[in-house]
C-alpha cells in the first residue's frame, strides 16, 4: 500500500475535481431516470419494454460511476462518498498510520484522521508534518 505525503495527495486533487464531477454527471442522469422510471410506475403508466431499457441505462449508468470512482483506487487513494465527495490517502501523521482527509471544494489536504475513524472525527493537520 502506497503511504501519501501531503504534497502528493495535493497534485492529484485536479484529477480529483475532474473525477467527481463527471461522477456528478453521471449521477444526476441517473437520478433523473430513475425518478422518471418510478413516476410511470406509480402512475401506472409503466410499459414492459420501456422500463426494460430504463432499467438497463441505469445499469450502465451505475457502471460508469463505478468506473470513475475505480479511477481513484488506482491511484492509491480510498473514495469515501460521493455526496459528499471524499477521499482518504494512506500516510503517517506523526509517526502514526492515518489518513490524509480530502472533501471536494478544498484546495489542498489540510485534515486527516486516525485508522479505524472517519470523516466525523477528522483534524487539522499539525503545523510540523513528519
Amino acid at each position: 500500500m502506497k503511504l501519501f505525503t501531503v504534497e502528493e495527495a495535493d497534485a492529484l486533487i485536479p484529477q480529483l475535481e475532474e473525477i467527481y464531477a463527471a461522477v456528478a454527471e453521471l449521477t444526476a442522469t441517473a437520478e433523473l431516470k430513475a425518478a422518471s422510471l418510478r413516476r410511470r410506475e406509480d402512475e401506472g403508466k409503466d410499459d414492459p419494454a420501456t422500463s426494460a431499457i430504463e432499467r438497463s441505462q441505469l445499469q450502465f449508468l451505475a457502471q460508469g460511476i463505478n468506473d470513475w470512482m475505480q479511477k481513484i483506487v488506482d491511484l492509491g487513494a480510498a473514495p469515501k462518498g460521493i455526496d459528499p465527495a471524499l477521499v482518504d490517502f494512506p500516510s503517517r501523521v506523526e509517526g502514526r498510520e492515518a489518513y490524509l482527509c480530502w472533501k471536494l471544494g478544498e484546495k489542498r489536504v489540510a485534515f486527516y484522521h486516525p485508522v479505524g475513524e472517519g470523516f466525523a472525527t477528522r483534524k487539522p493537520l499539525p503545523k510540523r508534518r513528519q
